[in-house]
C-alpha cells in the first residue's frame, strides 16, 4: 500500500505516517502503529509505502512534523500548529476522527491512499 501526502506548506521537517489495524491507540498513540514512516517532503508532496501488508481494514494518521521534534506542537488552546490528517481526509467534530471514519479497504497488491494534509 501506498501513501502520497499532498498540500504541505513548506519542505520543513518530516511527514511522519503511522498506520493501525485497528481503534485501539488510533490515532494518538503512535507506538500502537503496526507500521510507521518517516517521508521527507518535496514540493508540496511526499510519498512512500507500507510492506508486506495483508488485506485487510487500516487506518492511518499522518503528521508535518516541521521541526522534527517528533511530535504534535499545539498553540496555548491545543490547536495543532503543525499540518495532519487522516486517511479517507475524515475530520473529526472536535478532536481526532474514529478508527471507523478513517478506516480503509486493503485488498493487496498496489494501492495509493491519497491524504490532504490540513493546516489552522
Amino acid at each position: 500500500m501506498q501513501v502520497q501526502v499532498t498540500g504541505a506548506r513548506n519542505s520543513k521537517g518530516h511527514v511522519l505516517v503511522s498506520l493501525f489495524n485497528s481503534g485501539d491507540g488510533f490515532p494518538e498513540k503512535e507506538s500502537k502503529a503496526i507500521q510507521k514512516l518517516q517521508l521527507k517532503v518535496n514540493g508540496k508532496i511526499a510519498s512512500g509505502s507500507f510492506s508486506s501488508l495483508p488485506a485487510g481494514d487500516y487506518a492511518i494518521a499522518i503528521l508535518h512534523d516541521e521541526n522534527d521534534d517528533l511530535k504534535m506542537n499545539t498553540n496555548w488552546i491545543g490547536m495543532p500548529k503543525e499540518g495532519f490528517g487522516f486517511s479517507n481526509n475524515a475530520m473529526g467534530m472536535f478532536g481526532p476522527p474514529s478508527f471507523a471514519k478513517a478506516k480503509v479497504v486493503y485488498k493487496g497488491g498496489s494501492q495509493t491512499i491519497e491524504i490532504k494534509l490540513k493546516y489552522f
